[in-house]
């Protein structure tokens, strides 16, 4: 678990799965070949409208959460589902092509 505000390109490289409340920074990490598990809020920037978006843009890769108390068992699922990670990874690299 890295929990940081600083090292953003190295906290991209060392991650496996990102739990986001973001919008660019999201969408690089799914870049990446990575998932990304969203938590909409009430605030002016990451809502529901948003999220559900970017789940358009970004496919299986983003997995839109309404309540905190799911991360856990979708974190097991995903880790335990190594097909669902391949698909997750072509998924994400497809839809935003090669770095740079």
């Amino acid at each position: 678990l890295i929990l940081t505000n600083q090292a953003f390109n190295d906290s991209l490289a060392l991650g496996n799965i990102a739990i986001a409340m973001a919008g660019t920074a999201t969408e690089q990490f799914v870049g990446l070949g990575k998932p990304a598990i969203a938590i909409p809020g009430d605030g002016p920037q990451f809502t529901p409208t948003f999220a559900n978006n970017q789940q358009r843009l970004l496919g299986r890769s983003l997995i839109i959460v309404e309540n905190p108390i799911e991360i856990p068992e979708i974190l097991r699922s995903l880790l335990l589902n190594s097909e669902q990670l391949k698909l997750i990874a072509e998924n994400g690299k497809r839809r935003l092509g090669q770095p740079g």
